[in-house]
């Protein structure tokens, strides 16, 4: 994998040697709000990193990660991620997440857009999909900015706070993506 820049951000893989700081990230109690994410010890979640793959290409599969960056600065925004399951369906899955105080300033926009490159055109992926749970308006607007469209409700599809929540599907087909010139542009503050 490779670090991807946009015009104000960079994206920087996870590896072996930064998967501390996104363990980090992971702590903040926002961000489990919305999401079910790990709950592996520090260590754990290193060995986990570590068995990942390492290029991103056609046909790969596995968990991919980048921190979100500014581009000239080395603090962390938050992180966004591309899953590919298998190559059967040829589908990915993205998720993401901003820190709170950089939340409402188009951050996240810009990173899922830097990020569906990296699934389509790089990756091949002939569909994205994106899951969130209803009352995170938030990332449903994002995920509509970006031409995703509604795929229905997946009931129970996640465990919050120790408690299984419904999740909307949304997805993201290739051909909507190029068709759109890939220039789903929106305001900085988006």
């Amino acid at each position: 994998m490779h670090i991807v820049e946009t015009p104000r951000l960079r994206l920087v893989p996870v590896t072996p040697r930064n998967a501390g700081t996104l363990w980090e990230v992971l702590q903040q109690p926002d961000l489990r709000t919305y999401q079910d994410l790990p709950a592996a010890g520090r260590k754990a979640f290193g060995q986990m990193v570590a068995a990942r793959p390492t290029e991103l290409a056609a046909g790969s599969t596995g968990r991919f990660e980048w921190l979100v960056q500014f581009a000239h600065s080395s603090g962390v925004l938050g992180w966004v991620s591309l899953r590919i399951p298998d190559r059967k369906e040829i589908a990915g899955e993205i998720g993401y997440s901003i820190l709170r105080e950089h939340r409402g300033k188009g951050v996240a926009t810009e990173a899922v857009r830097a990020l569906l490159e990296q699934a389509f055109d790089v990756a091949g992926v002939a569909r994205v999909q994106a899951f969130c749970v209803p009352a995170n308006e938030p990332s449903r607007r994002l995920l509509k900015r970006l031409n995703f469209r509604s795929d229905g409700v997946l009931p129970h599809g996640a465990t919050i706070s120790g408690r299984p929540v419904d999740v909307l599907v949304h997805k993201l087909e290739r051909d909507v993506w190029l068709q759109s010139g890939k220039t789903m542009e929106t305001p900085a503050s988006a």
